[in-house]
């Protein structure tokens, strides 16, 4: 879905001229006396097809971590199923075998 709005965007953005999405934007960034960074200059309808897309990707992202944890937690409970079932088989198999003291005819 983001790569479809990222060409319809694009399309658009390519198919306008450059007064509508043109105005020129530059990025600042400013510690006194250790770092200044300015980037190049960036068209507006750039940076917003930028953002755009960027945030369709991340939206995405976000909604399909809460299912990879669910896929993590149901495969640790089907371990656990599986761990039990182990269990409950090996106390059946002992449960049908006699103990050492009793009789059979007693069962």
């Amino acid at each position: 879905m983001a790569v479809l709005f990222f060409v319809l965007l694009n399309f658009i953005y390519c198919n306008l001229d450059s007064a509508v999405f043109g105005y020129q934007v530059v990025f600042k960034f400013n510690v006194p006396y250790l770092l200044y960074v300015q980037s190049v200059p960036l068209p507006m309808g750039l940076i917003l097809l930028i953002t755009f897309s960027s945030g369709m990707v991340a939206i995405a992202l976000l909604e399909a971590l809460p299912s990879f944890f669910k896929t993590l937690e149901i495969r640790s409970k089907n371990k656990k199923i599986r761990q039990l079932e182990r269990e409950l088989s090996v106390v059946r198999q002992m449960s049908d075998r006699p103990m050492e003291g009793e009789d059979k005819e007693e069962v």
